[in-house]
Order: C-alpha cells, then sequence, then structure tokens
C-alpha cells in the first residue's frame, strides 16, 4: 500500500458493532419460521437471515486507526470468558403495538452471562472513547423493522396476534466468543465480519 493510500486506510471511517452471531444452521430455522409470519406481516425491511445476531455493543462511525486498540481490547474482554448456551425464546416488538418499529426473536438460556459479557465490552470499549448506550440492554435478534400496516386478506391480525400464533420451538446454540462487524449499506447481505474474538 503506498503512502496515499494509507493515509486514506487510517482516516477512513467504518460503522461499526459488536455481536454474538448466530451459527448458519440458526439462522437458517429462524428464517423459516420467519417466512410464515412474513406472509401476514408486511415491515418495510426484513432481515437477510445471513445477518441474523445479537448486538453487544454499537460503536458507529469509527476511524480505522482505532480498530487496532479495539481489536486489543475485545480480544482481552474475550478470553476472560468460556463458552456458554443460549436459545431463542419468544417473539416480540419495540414501539407501538399498533406500528411497531421492531419485530424481534428473544433470546434464553444463560442470559446472566450474555449479560454480563455486554457489561464487560462495553467498559472496554468506554475506556477507549466509544459511548455506552443509555437504555437498559434488551438482547435479541431484529428480524424485520418499521410497521406498515396489514396485507390483504389479514385485516383482523395485528402484529401481537399473529406472532403470539406462532409458537416455534427454539434453536440452542453454544457462544463461543464475539464478533466485530462492519455495516455495508446497500449490501446483501449488510454485515461483514471484521474479526472474531473466541473465548478462551
Amino acid at each position: 500500500m503506498n503512502t496515499q493510500g494509507l493515509q486514506e486506510h487510517v482516516s477512513r471511517r467504518e460503522r461499526l458493532f459488536i455481536a454474538v452471531r448466530l451459527p448458519g444452521s440458526v439462522q437458517q430455522s429462524l428464517h423459516m419460521q420467519t417466512q410464515l409470519i412474513r406472509n401476514k406481516l408486511d415491515f418495510r425491511k426484513w432481515t437477510d437471515y445471513r445477518d441474523y445476531h445479537i448486538t453487544l455493543q454499537f460503536l458507529g462511525d469509527t476511524l480505522m486507526s482505532d480498530v487496532g486498540h479495539l481489536r486489543s481490547a475485545l480480544h482481552a474482554t474475550a478470553t476472560q470468558f468460556n463458552a456458554f448456551d443460549l436459545k431463542l425464546a419468544e417473539w416480540g416488538t419495540f414501539g407501538l403495538e399498533e406500528t411497531p418499529k421492531v419485530l424481534w426473536r428473544g433470546v434464553s438460556g444463560d442470559i446472566e452471562r450474555l449479560h454480563l459479557l455486554q457489561k464487560q465490552i462495553v467498559k472496554a470499549t468506554t475506556s477507549l472513547g466509544f459511548e455506552a448506550e443509555l437504555r437498559a440492554y434488551r438482547p435479541h435478534v431484529t428480524v424485520a423493522r418499521k410497521y406498515l400496516g396489514h396485507l390483504p386478506g389479514m385485516d383482523n391480525h395485528g402484529v401481537s396476534e399473529v406472532i403470539s400464533d406462532h409458537h416455534f420451538h427454539g434453536d440452542s446454540w453454544s457462544v463461543e466468543g464475539v464478533v466485530l462487524y462492519v455495516t455495508r449499506l446497500g449490501q446483501t447481505p449488510m454485515y461483514e465480519v471484521l474479526d472474531t474474538f473466541p473465548f478462551s
């Protein structure tokens, strides 16, 4: 890389976040279950199944020159943890019940370990200047965004009624590390793995 290219690289900003990645088999299973709900609800944006994840911390626009320090902090944090199990749980929404902003799938299992992991990651990254979100942490998998209304033939079925009719089994998996994602707006899938940080 020439000098100009190196300068452009270190001064470039990327939209980053830290997450637990769902294994491919769990992504596929949730995708199949989502298809049944998708036929009954009209949301503006449905998450590509390859992008299913549980956000731990949103970092926002980040200088690539700062990523080295970020990688070191995430590596140090990840090595403090051992693998733990999670399981897909109930469906839910954020926002007004009539016009929810987000349709999500919750998680169960070793939630205490997940919360501790999230807390430790926030602690490690705030020391680098990243800001923690003020709202309480609610782990979930975002499935769709921006409810537009009822689909034809489904006028008597609101979001809560439709999702309450679908009691799917919850796939379980072992969480063995965390992922640093970069957002690629306009691409499908939209999230690209920048690095992975396995537990000890």
